[in-house]
């Protein structure tokens, strides 16, 4: 598979997956409460723990969707998910991670894109507080990152939604690259030799809309 704008919107759809399952006004509210919280608590006097050097980094030119902060954030995202290096695996830099992500963003609709933002924003500054780093994720050492991610994978619902849709921006753009395709003797995706049409992705159950069971219930009971 190479970049294009119909693999380009294949790839969007299947790592935004995870958001369909939330619903959008639950999702903003809590994001952007999240995110004003973090605002408040690390303000003033602590000001300087949301600040990293990665803010005065630059950003490729051929970066278009994502902002300064999304780019770094998916960078070290992909060093922490894609630990190749000493591996047969093809190495990091011989793919265009976070340039396939950055076309793949430019393909959700406007709301959805909004959605993935505030929620990116709330994953990189929670950091400073949530688990204690005192920094945001950016600046997390490769342990700190790995146990930030584990956090988030049994966190609430907007925590393990967010889990998802980066890991799920992260992979799926390394492994649709070609050149990684050789090193685990995979020849291409039957769907593109066999020209068969995407279906799309079946949304996920909102945990939240399901009825308890006999178990939950208990559980939940004084």
């Amino acid at each position: 598979m190479t970049s294009s704008p119909e693999s380009d919107r294949a790839a969007a759809r299947q790592a935004a997956a995870p958001m369909a399952a939330v619903s959008r006004r639950r999702f903003l509210k809590t994001a952007l409460l999240g995110t004003a919280g973090l605002a408040v608590v690390a303000g003033g006097t602590f000001a300087v723990l949301r600040r990293s050097p990665v803010d005065g980094m630059p950003v490729p030119d051929g970066i278009r969707h994502l902002s300064h902060s999304e780019y770094h954030l998916f960078r070290r995202a992909a060093e922490v998910l894609l630990p190749v290096a000493g591996t047969p695996l093809t190495a990091l830099q011989e793919v265009p991670v976070v340039a396939y992500i950055d076309a793949m963003i430019g393909m959700l609709p406007a709301h959805l894109r909004k959605d993935v933002g505030a929620g990116l924003a709330l994953f990189d500054n929670a950091a400073v507080v949530s688990g204690w780093h005192g920094r945001r994720f950016v600046d997390l050492d490769d342990a700190a990152a790995v146990a930030y991610f584990d956090r988030w994978s049994t966190g609430n619902v907007i925590q393990r939604t967010m889990n998802a849709v980066i890991k799920q921006f992260v992979y799926v753009s390394y492994w649709r690259d070609p050149k990684t395709w050789p090193p685990v003797e995979f020849d291409g995706p039957v769907s593109d030799r066999w020209g068969i049409a995407y279906l799309g992705n079946a949304p996920l159950p909102d945990e939240s809309a399901l009825p308890q069971t006999g178990a939950q219930t208990v559980e939940s009971r004084p």
